[in-house]
């Protein structure tokens, strides 16, 4: 044994038992807080993603129409506009399906914090 007061060491496995629990309800707090609900930035992440994707093929297809069949530049407009059209219904459906979750979850991410769900 080390000289220590057994009182003594009681007390500090006490205090770190203490510090350790206050951690684990910080930590269950925020996991509470935390409901599955996606940033804004995270949404106009995907939405731009879901755009721009739809945009680039459109792009390509009509570069390569152009390419092989000597359209120029009636295949590019062509394809850039089913492009744009292919890319603002991704961005519907990607918007509905995550407001279709958002309300099986309880949460209405298309709200600001001061109507949305708050933690």
């Amino acid at each position: 044994m080390t000289g220590q007061d057994p009182n003594d060491l009681d007390e500090r496995i006490a205090k770190a038992r203490a510090a350790h629990d206050a951690r684990e309800a910080r930590k269950r707090e925020q996991e509470a807080r935390n409901d599955g609900s996606a940033s804004a930035g995270a949404l106009a992440l995907r939405y731009g993603a879901e755009f721009g994707a739809s945009v680039f093929v459109g792009i390509m297809l009509g570069l390569f129409i152009d390419h092989v069949f000597h359209t120029k530049p009636w295949g590019l407009l062509t394809m850039l506009g089913f492009g744009l059209a292919a890319g603002i219904l991704n961005v519907i459906r990607a918007y509905r399906q995550i407001t279709a979750y958002a309300e099986l979850q309880g949460t209405d991410q298309t709200k600001g914090p001061e109507n949305g769900k708050q933690g």
